[in-house]
């Protein structure tokens, strides 16, 4: 077991920082030596050429869509995203055919093409099995006819997904904007720039901890480069600790290509000189390791040289020389969308120049001089893949749409890991357990359940990794985690870097692809740093893959309220999640509840936000030390009543217990305290029974009233049991204002059990 205490000195001494050299345009290879050597069979070079013709037939038939000039659908009416990529087919089809048939991807907005490749390259490597499977209705004999019969179903189900069809990849939910195909390792495109930069350096990093050898190939525009959570992403891959003596056993980097697809334009603005200050975005790469990430810019519009990089990038990711970061030189030849006609920033004749290194016919050139095809070989192939993308086409308009009925049908996943795979069922601590103490009573604190339920689930499956700021040796700022690193080593317990964007995408990636990632967010008003990544990415994508993935991760966020810690570190927002579909929500008020609902949450397969409070991490109940969960979406009546019904969460229901005792003291009310634990999924069953019984309701958290779930829970009250009410609903919380630093006001700020027994009052 390494000494996890720094032995840093102080060193002065007068020096230059290197920056090293970044190559561009190195590749001279051609494709006729490439096939003499033997380094590229003649039939990988006209698959190659059929991949980017397919990607253009595909594009071009976008277009004409919009404009009803696409012959063999003249009639159909598409109302989709138009972001074509015509013009960067080298870099999507350059790529694919650099990594491996099972590595991942990720894409981007304008992915059509990177997910056409990848499922192409992906299909032509599958066996005989696998494509029967694929293809089960396919009346093909041979192996051939059944490759071919998989590549034009690829082609149907990617039009269908396009057209918003339940045949398509995500059963027309993500549409060409988010489209994925998880059995093929295309982890998703993504709408929102940058979104998938994260995502694939949290597959990396799983892929890193389980040492299965899987390269993830992350595509992203030059407009990505400039955002917060992508540099995060570079830092978070190029971190120290993958590869130095920390590392242990797994020292070595992240496993991910970071392929920056610069075709000079962000939407209208351009990248050159306009908003951007180098010449080459390979140079980003400078400022995050010493390696430069091994970054070089290469022309994407040569398929070879595009193939040549990602393969080096891909064999040297397999030596656990990663990350790599490549600029692929590349342009796309119409606006951001059809509905930007580009002449207003662009000339006619910057795209003259670019269209005379076309990607497409300079490979067809290519490939007609070194006798690989024919003329005519070449003709037919073009007529081929016209013929498929017409006939993929006509299917995909006369199929079937999705079922209104089932809108939201795929929210979230009702599955959970009720059992551990072997391989990971048998955990073995690296040095000692933390210990944890209970009183003789069998008492623990808030905080020492929460960090019970982690090192039991910790030990209980080994895909359970745990990351946050200062959480391993330091054990977090509230000392949650403490113990924990001396239990599993720095593969599952590890600090991030203070960048909540990053933490939270990235856990996404690993969910994706095998990890079950539990994540601390030091305060809850950090969420909203991350809030793309908790609300676009880790709540979508089940829904937007159409079931076909799973995000089972946990983020840990604390509520400082109460504290005197002022406006940016004391914010209660789980109304602000509570609010975002996908996501669960759930905050428990007792150490009992704590621990058993983390475990639950650990082990389910929807994303979780589990919110803490810091005012609770001190307080002791009974927690038994035999296994319980408790499940999620299950409220507690933790005083029965009859005379009116308090329904509260976090913090609130002390205040609540107390309000009640003070009530029945003064005038022998009966008081119900509901505690709902779980926001998302909400027990509205026992809300109804209790209010029913009651007759009078008091709403009360610590969140500030306006825009709060207190509404949504006196809305459902309203709406559903408004004949068994004797009064109106009132919802008690914080001040409509911003949480003071100062101890006075602050008091006045929040809720206490005086200001819910006065409510009470009020309706009885």
């Amino acid at each position: 077991m390494p000494n996890y205490l720094s032995n840093m000195r102080p060193d002065f001494k007068p020096r230059t920082v290197q920056c090293g050299k970044i190559p561009c345009y190195q590749y001279r290879g051609s494709l006729k030596d490439a096939v003499a050597d033997g380094s590229l069979s003649k039939q990988t070079a006209i698959d190659m050429l059929e991949d980017m013709l397919t990607i253009r037939e595909f594009e071009e038939m976008i277009v004409k869509l919009r404009s009803g000039a696409y012959e063999p659908t003249p009639t159909y009416n598409y109302r989709g995203p138009t972001h074509v990529s015509i013009g960067q087919e080298a870099t999507s089809v350059g790529a694919c055919f650099g990594i491996a048939p099972d590595d991942y991807i990720t894409s981007t907005h304008r992915g059509h093409g990177d997910s056409i490749a990848k499922g192409c390259a992906a299909i032509r490597a599958m066996d005989v099995e696998d494509l029967q499977a694929r293809v089960p209705d396919a009346k093909a004999k041979s192996r051939k006819e059944l490759v071919e019969a998989a590549l034009e179903d690829h082609v149907y189900r990617t039009i269908a997904e396009l057209f918003g069809k339940e045949d398509g990849y995500c059963k027309g939910r993500g549409g060409g904007m988010h489209i994925a195909d998880f059995k093929v390792g295309h982890l998703g495109a993504n709408a929102i720039v940058g979104g998938g930069v994260p995502i694939a350096t949290g597959a990396a990093t799983a892929a890193r901890y389980l040492g299965d050898g899987i390269v993830t190939c992350c595509f992203a525009g030059d407009g990505a480069y400039a955002n917060g959570v992508v540099l995060e992403s570079l830092n978070w891959a190029a971190m120290g600790q993958f590869t130095n003596a920390l590392a242990k056993d797994k020292a070595f980097g992240l496993p991910v290509i970071y392929l920056i697809v610069n075709n000079h334009y962000g939407m209208t603005h351009r990248s050159d000189d306009e908003v951007m200050g180098v010449e080459f975005m390979s140079r980003r790469a400078a400022g995050f390791a010493d390696n430069n990430m091994h970054a070089e810019t290469v022309n994407g519009m040569d398929v070879m040289a595009v193939r040549d990089a990602v393969m080096r990038a891909a064999e040297g990711c397999r030596k656990g020389k990663g990350p790599y970061l490549v600029e692929l030189d590349t342009y796309r030849y119409y606006g951001h969308s059809l509905s930007d006609p580009r002449n207003e920033y662009r000339t006619k004749d910057e795209e003259m120049a670019w269209k005379a290194v076309d990607p497409v016919e300079t490979f067809e050139r290519d490939l007609l001089e070194a006798k690989v095809v024919s003329p005519a070989k070449l003709n037919a192939l073009r007529q081929k893949v016209a013929d498929r993308n017409a006939r993929a086409a006509k299917k995909a308009a006369d199929a079937a749409d999705p079922n209104p009925a089932d809108v939201i049908k795929y929210m979230y996943t009702d599955t959970a890991a009720d059992k551990v795979p072997e391989r990971f069922a048998k955990v073995e601590i690296v040095k000692e357990a933390p210990v944890i103490k209970r009183t003789d009573a069998g008492e623990l604190t808030y905080k020492d359940a929460i960090k019970e339920a982690l090192f039991e689930e910790m030990l209980r499956d080994g895909r359970v990794i745990h990351y946050g700021e200062d959480i391993s040796d330091y054990g977090g700022a509230f000392k949650v985690t403490k113990g924990l690193l001396e239990a599993f080593g720095r593969q599952r317990v590890f600090n991030s870097p203070i960048s909540e964007a990053a933490l939270c995408g990235v856990a996404v990636g690993a969910a994706m692809t095998g990890l079950r990632p539990v994540v601390e967010l030091m305060y809850m008003d950090f969420c909203l740093m991350a809030s793309d990544q908790i609300s676009n990415q880790a709540a979508k994508w089940h829904y937007m893959s159409g079931a076909c993935a799973e995000i089972p991760l946990v983020y840990r966020a604390s509520v400082g309220g109460g504290k005197g810690y002022g406006g940016q570190h004391s914010q209660t927002l789980e109304s602000v999640f509570a609010h975002i579909p996908g996501l669960y929500v759930v905050y428990p008020a007792t150490p009992y509840d704590a621990k058993g609902m983390l475990k639950s949450a650990i082990r389910d397969n929807n994303p979780i936000l589990f919110v803490e409070s810091q005012l609770l991490y001190g307080n002791k109940g009974v927690v038994p030390r035999e296994e319980y969960l408790i499940p999620l979406g299950t409220a507690d009546v933790k005083r029965q009543g009859k005379d009116l019904t308090i329904v509260c969460w976090g913090p609130a229901v002390l205040d609540s217990l107390a309000a009640a005792e003070m009530l029945e003291k003064e005038s022998g009310v009966s008081v119900e305290v509901l505690d709902l634990r779980s926001l998302v999924p909400l027990d509205e069953a026992a809300i109804l029974e209790s209010v029913r019984k009651t007759g009078r309701c008091v709403v009360a958290s610590q969140c500030i009233t306006i825009g709060s779930y207190m509404g949504d829970i006196t809305s459902l009250i309203m709406e559903k049991a408004f004949d068994s009410l004797d009064a109106p609903v009132v919802r008690v919380g914080a001040k409509n204002g911003i949480a003071p630093q100062s101890h006075i006001l602050e008091a006045a700020f929040l809720p206490n059990a005086k200001d819910i027994a006065a409510a009470a009052r009020g309706i009885l």
